[in-house]
């Protein structure tokens, strides 16, 4: 029998593939349950409802970039490396797994509008994990502003050209 911890990455693993393949929307308990090889009324047991599952996932992915960010932020690295590895973490290495994907509008819309706290909440981590690098001030200006430059789903090159202009934009005094 599997502890409670491998159950629940279980049900992320399975949930991540659902909306990956069904959309946000079209993705139900059962789907996610019969990928998990688990029974609804388990899933349940986790979840009370798909929009729990999917804010939960949110949030523990969020809470592993933002590790990922304080490794990086530690390591023997150039500052400008730190950073552009940061934002790949945080951005362009989830959107580029989104675009491999059907539905890929519907995840980023679920994304953004499920929760607003969710939203809040990665924001905050974000900026704390580019703050060392570019100040409290520049770092919200570019959390900020990298919303707005993925508002027409770009291709992963053009979000990528963008970030990097909007970063010269800014002055960084890494870069």
């Amino acid at each position: 029998m599997k502890n409670k911890a491998q159950k629940r990455e279980q049900i992320f693993t399975a949930a991540n593939k659902c909306f990956m393949q069904y959309g946000y929307v079209k993705t139900t308990f059962k789907d996610i349950a019969k990928t998990a090889g688990i029974s609804r009324p388990v899933l349940y047991s986790y979840f009370g409802n798909k929009n729990e599952l999917f804010i939960t996932m949110t949030k523990e992915l969020h809470d592993h970039f933002f590790t990922d960010s304080g490794e990086i932020l530690c390591a023997s690295l150039p500052d400008k490396e730190k950073f552009s590895k940061i934002i790949d973490i945080w951005i362009v290495d989830p959107y580029r797994r989104l675009r491999n994907t059907i539905y890929k509008n519907d995840v980023l819309d679920g994304l953004v509008n499920i929760s607003q706290q969710s939203e809040k909440r990665f924001r905050k981590l974000f900026i704390q994990s580019i703050k060392p690098l570019v100040g409290e001030e520049i770092a919200e200006i570019i959390v900020l502003s990298i919303r707005g430059l993925m508002d027409d789903r770009p291709p992963v090159k053009t979000l990528q050209k963008r970030i990097e202009l909007l970063t010269r934009t800014v002055a960084l005094p890494i870069l």
